[in-house]
């Protein structure tokens, strides 16, 4: 399973929630219950709310129509009275096979706001607030089918006018008896979601919560339009969408990367988690294959499973195997092959060379003879300094010790080892610093590719073209230290982020950079951050004008993608003394010049430089570079820079943290 593996809380509140609370619906014993608490959570109502959580606590009946309670509390778990603008929709699911045999299950609108029958919401100033309707007759639910109220409030203020609230969602899915709903569509985990839009961030429109999303867009309403198809069809089609723009992390064919790909664990409760694959319909299969003429030709979905399988029939090859084929194989490949790497430096001939392994999927060593023909690339990317890489992108060492199968020039193997002289982009000795300090140590980046066919590794030379990217894959990366003086090597902070989130968006097999390098497979962060400041210097990369230093590149890539719109979404914690062991950083160029030009270039200060790759509003440069606050330096000659450097004070009152990114000493 190539998912975040994160519990889906919100399924599991919901499911708490309702058999906690509705486990007595539909029935009754005739003696009074015990006697409630009005006040609940008590005391004094919320007076600042900086997170609306609701929950759906009760469903009774009212002359047929349901009557449903609604909590609303703030972080603390205190009352929230006065809320405003309440939304509710109401929808019913209709079963496989509604229309014809085939069909997959969807949502249908029942009851949207007044539109179906008045919605009434009563604010019972204890954070309880009621709905009911006063009809649901147009809407014709069958007592048959799972049902949904999705409740949304809006972000703005409560009834006092000045105590503002956050946009909060709930979708509450229940049978006709009000009772926890026995069967309900649940095909994509929210977290997967979240993975890459961000827990609570607004995913399209000002809505967070895909299920409210599911629950409007069932491609039944009468205007039509784009918008107005089912949300099967509508997500396939922004991802392909986006994806072909360059600005979704990983090919949209990856279908993995938000559906689950085997049984979920028990507590993610995904019912419905194989539906993409065993229910094929015209609808959702015309979202991505929008050109495919025997789709087009079929006049419903009722044949589509009868072929199209998920394990496949023989003839026809499987749902899976089509949409994940690729992927799996690459998959299969990467878990053959690792390697073993290892730094060494020679005091008296100053010199450092390296030693790279290849192991099989057990970790024992596979002979480099054996192996040569079948390796695509073994590429090493060489700097010094892991907090402030030393050698620029230009003079950094990138070597191949592998080629097509072939030894590069310079490469021996020596015990069934590859070994490699390592010197900096003219063959010079790398530029070691004095003992103990971070250019003390060298660090080498290594990336393997294997040439394939499929999920088997071949020999390059049985392969069409070793360079067409179809014909490798990428295997796990991997990193080495050594230090000149024999003391510890000094390694880069990585205590900030979570790499899981890495491979919550990217899928975990993703082969980063294949094409222009050999396919990284990262397994962790210190490997990613480490490994990628080889080449993304503070100087930059190839070019001066692209922001390419990995404390800009990061955040200047995904806010570009209009993905990340909250630190947590990467970020466990902000390393802010890391700073401490940073200098200058390459921000651009001079107007008009040109990123190949070093003399165009321009730098900043460390905390100028990494905040302003998201910060970089004329407003906030302006505080950042400011005579008393800031002292630092934006696009700035380099000199000048390096001058100001000591002087940059943000962190004399800034104290950003992952909750409270805005967050000051006073």
């Amino acid at each position: 399973m190539m998912m975040m593996k994160t519990p889906n809380w919100r399924l599991m509140a919901t499911a708490a929630v309702v058999s906690a609370a509705l486990s007595a619906c539909g029935g009754s014993d005739g003696n009074d219950g015990n006697e409630g608490n009005p006040g609940r959570p008590g005391g004094e109502p919320a007076t600042e709310v900086n997170q609306l959580n609701l929950s759906v606590t009760d469903v009774s009946f009212d002359n047929g129509l349901p009557v449903f309670k609604v909590l609303a509390t703030n972080e603390e778990d205190e009352s929230v009275v006065g809320l405003q603008g309440m939304k509710i929709n109401v929808a019913q699911l209709l079963p496989a096979g509604h229309k014809t045999v085939g069909d997959s299950t969807m949502w249908q609108v029942a009851g949207h706001d007044s539109k179906y029958g008045a919605a009434e919401i009563v604010d019972e100033k204890n954070g309880y607030y009621s709905v009911t309707f006063s009809s649901l007759e147009k809407a014709q639910l069958d007592p048959d089918f799972t049902r949904r109220l999705n409740i949304v409030v809006p972000a703005g203020t409560l009834t006092d006018g000045s105590t503002t609230v956050p946009q909060a969602e709930v979708a509450f899915d229940y049978n006709a008896a009000g009772a926890a709903a026995d069967y309900t569509r649940n095909i994509v985990a929210i977290d997967s979601c979240a993975a890459c839009h961000g827990e609570g961030e607004a995913i399209k429109h000002s809505y967070t919560n895909p299920q409210t999303c599911a629950t409007c867009h069932d491609g039944m309403k009468a205007d039509g339009g784009r918008t107005n198809r089912s949300l099967t069809v509508l997500v396939h089609d922004v991802h392909q969408v986006a994806a072909e723009a360059g600005e979704y992390p990983t090919d949209r064919a990856a279908c993995n990367v938000c559906h689950l790909t085997s049984e979920p664990e028990a507590d993610l409760a995904l019912t419905e988690w194989g539906n993409w694959s065993m229910v094929p319909s015209k609808t959702t299969c015309s979202s991505c294959h929008t050109d495919n003429a025997h789709i087009n030709e079929q006049p419903d979905s009722s044949t589509c499973a009868t072929c199209h399988t998920a394990e496949g029939t023989g003839v026809v090859t499987g749902t899976i195997e089509a949409h994940l084929g690729e992927w799996n194989e690459a998959a299969k490949v990467i878990a053959q092959w690792g390697n073993t790497t290892e730094l060494s430096y020679d005091a008296e001939n100053d010199s450092t060379s390296i030693s790279v392994t290849i192991t099989d999927a057990q970790g024992n060593k596979l002979d480099a003879n054996e192996v040569l023909p079948k390796l695509k690339r073994v590429e090493v990317l060489t700097n010094v300094g892991p907090n402030y890489p030393v050698l620029s992108y230009g003079t950094g060492s990138h070597q191949d010790a592998v080629v097509n199968g072939e030894l590069a020039s310079g490469t021996t193997i020596v015990d069934g080892n590859f070994v490699m002289p390592i010197t900096d982009h003219d063959g010079n000795p790398l530029p070691y610093g004095a003992a103990g300090a971070d250019d003390d140590t060298a660090f080498s980046f290594i990336g393997v590719a294997a040439c394939t066919q499929g999920d088997t590794i071949v020999d390059c030379a049985d392969v069409a073209d070793p360079n067409d990217v179809a014909n490798y894959t990428g295997l796990k990366a991997n990193l080495a230290f050594v230090t000149k003086s024999g003391e510890a090597a000094s390694k880069r902070h990585s205590d900030s982020l979570d790499f899981t989130k890495c491979e919550g968006c990217h899928n975990e097999n993703w082969q980063i950079h294949k094409g222009y390098h050999s396919g990284f497979v990262l397994t962790d962060v210190a490997e990613g951050l480490t490994g990628c400041v080889t080449c993304h210097t503070p100087e930059g990369t190839y070019s001066y004008a692209n922001q390419g230093a990995i404390e800009q590149k990061l955040h200047v890539t995904h806010k570009d993608k209009a993905i990340v719109g909250d630190c947590a979404q990467c970020h466990t914690s902000f390393n802010l003394d890391s700073f401490k062991k940073k200098d200058v950083i390459n921000t651009g160029i001079v107007d008009g010049g040109s990123g190949f030009n070093p003399a165009d270039a321009r730098y900043g200060t460390p905390i100028t430089a990494t905040c302003a790759s998201c910060h970089d509003y004329e407003g906030a440069i302006s505080h950042m570079t400011g005579g008393t606050f800031g002292n630092g330096v934006y696009n700035g000659e380099k000199a000048d820079a390096q001058l100001a450097v000591s002087a940059e004070n943000c962190l004399v009152c800034h104290a950003p943290e992952v909750v409270n990114h805005g967050n000051v000493k006073f």
